[in-house]
């Protein structure tokens, strides 16, 4: 029974922390595998502790103007207390299955499941999409390609081309207590003039630079990608590039001048107090970014939209980062509106996002950032390896993996002592999901969201159309859970998604959980149509 599962889990929890308990009922512990249950006070603590003292190390190596605050991690230990592992007071801290078919898909229709085998199924052949070269995509797959499947994947993938279609997707997923991120999701062709990114074979998603003029009118798109966020989905976010805003070889630019400006900190007597927007880059190459930037942060600010600034390549990341910490720095005093983006797969990230955090502390604006493992991986490993450079990103996956679970941790520390701020664990990994969970749970941070507008807090988000099972379940047990939405013209939208199935041809062969569960479901569907009949 639930009783008896629940009494092992505390059981088990006490015997470790050397604390007296009664012995569970026979074969009622749970399985990792398919529950989500609290951890031991001693193995949280030991992950923390262990999370902070690389964090430090991370910190006082890098060239940051900033220490991270050690009583952030010292609260943040504190607050586990042994009273944190007694029997949950609301039904909301039981454990809960990622395999409940019928619930996650619930909201979909028989059709819609057998569509999303397919797809699936489809994109497990990622080692043909591997292979396309650029342009392949837009020359022959798309002209070629039958209507109706193209259609389908579209369907499947996408929210729409325009709020009118985007906002019975919206409504559907608000009913799963499922919100939403809307990313006007047009693929530009790559750049030829010589940059960084067309001298690769990879397919990094990046605007084109045309004109100012085109800037501005993709500053045009976002302005009302905002409001659509504000009509379709108020408590939602837009998502923005930077490349879409400006000449990129001028943020390039920039980078370079920030990332020796951070090198000749670290030979300075007091680095603290260098500002960064005394370079000259600040004015000479930013500005035009800089003013598009800030219309936007003043729009959703003024709508109560939040406004995530995803990150790019290594080699505009510097000004970038820099970009969104003065947007924080003005718009997230009453609440982390503005999220800035990390890769984890970079080795510096741990750093970085620790001086940020810094940062924010000591100068009282409200910190928040989105998560991601990366996804420009086989590019910029290209690019080290012609430059002559050593790669930014971690080795392994495993060792990407446990980077981000620290990075996980270092936030989640950050918010234990009651701090608002926003973290979006933006993964389909269901291991570190069930992480931050458990560590949600020990922490004491709630489900739903707090501060202004229950704009602070710890949320979820995955793409539409994949990982429905973690996804709803998240928001059928009450966490801050969202879809990201890609949407805009079908013949724009799919290049894009093709570029992105390439970028993420592992994750994609990674599918054959869902397709079973989506399976079953169609199954379960069939048989009780035929004991109905």
């Amino acid at each position: 029974s639930l009783t008896s599962r629940k009494m092992a889990t505390w059981a088990k929890a006490a015997t470790r922390l050397g604390r007296r308990a009664g012995p569970p009922p026979a074969s009622s512990t749970p399985s990792t595998s398919s529950t989500i249950f609290l951890g031991t006070r001693s193995d949280l603590a030991g992950r923390l502790a262990s999370s902070a003292s690389a964090a430090a190390a991370a910190s006082s190596s890098s060239s940051s103007s900033a220490t991270f605050d050690a009583g952030v991690a010292s609260e943040a230990l504190g607050r586990l207390r042994p009273e944190a592992l007694a029997p949950p007071a609301t039904p909301h801290s039981a454990p809960f299955m990622f395999e409940d078919a019928t619930k996650a898909f619930s909201h979909r229709s028989t059709f819609e499941l057998a569509r999303a085998w397919f797809v699936l199924t489809a994109c497990k052949g990622y080692s043909a999409v591997e292979r396309l070269k650029p342009g392949v995509v837009e020359k022959v797959a798309l002209p070629y390609a039958p209507k109706r499947l193209v259609r389908s994947f579209y369907n499947h993938f996408v929210a729409g081309e325009n709020e009118r279609e985007i906002a019975p997707v919206v409504a559907r997923l608000r009913k799963q207590g499922v919100r939403g991120i809307l990313d006007y999701a047009a693929e530009a062709k790559p750049s030829e003039a010589g940059r960084s990114l067309s001298r690769s074979s990879s397919l990094g998603r990046e605007y084109a630079y045309q004109s100012e003029r085109a800037c501005s009118m993709n500053t045009k798109v976002f302005l009302k990608a905002i409001d659509t966020v504000k009509s379709v989905t108020p408590q939602g976010f837009a998502a923005v590039k930077a490349t879409a805003l400006g000449d990129p070889a001028q943020l390039e630019r920039a980078s370079r001048d920030i990332a020796a400006a951070r090198r000749g900190m670290a030979e300075a007597a007091d680095a603290s107090s260098f500002d960064f927007r005394s370079l000259d880059c600040w004015e000479r190459d930013l500005k035009p970014i800089r003013k598009r930037l800030r219309s936007l942060a003043k729009r959703a600010f003024a709508l109560n939209v939040g406004l995530m600034v995803d990150a790019e390549h290594t080699f505009y990341q510097p000004a970038i980062d820099l970009l969104t910490l003065e947007l924080q720095r003005e718009f997230n005093w009453d609440a982390p509106l503005i999220l800035s983006t990390y890769q984890c797969y970079l080795k510096d990230s741990r750093a970085r996002l620790t001086e940020a955090m810094a940062l924010s502390q000591r100068e009282g604006w409200h910190f928040g950032t989105k998560l991601v493992r990366g996804a420009y991986m086989k590019l910029e490993r290209e690019r080290a390896q012609r430059m002559g450079y050593p790669s930014p990103i971690h080795d392994t996956y495993e060792d990407t993996s446990k980077n981000y679970d620290a990075c996980l941790d270092l936030v989640l520390q950050f918010m234990a002592p009651g701090r608002l701020a926003r973290l979006m664990v933006a993964t389909h990994n269901r291991s570190s999901i069930e992480h931050v969970v458990r560590s949600m749970e020990a922490l004491g941070i709630p489900r739903e969201g707090t501060g202004f507008a229950a704009r602070g807090g710890v949320s979820f988000a995955q793409l539409l159309g994949m990982a429905d099972n973690i996804t709803f379940t998240l928001g059928h047990e009450k966490f801050q859970a969202f879809k990201y939405l890609p949407y805009g013209p079908l013949d724009e939208v799919m290049p894009y998604l093709l570029r992105r199935a390439q970028e993420n041809s592992e994750m994609l062969a990674k599918v054959d959980e869902e397709r079973a569960l989506l399976m079953s479901e169609i199954a379960r569907r069939g048989k009780s149509l035929l004991m109905t009949a």
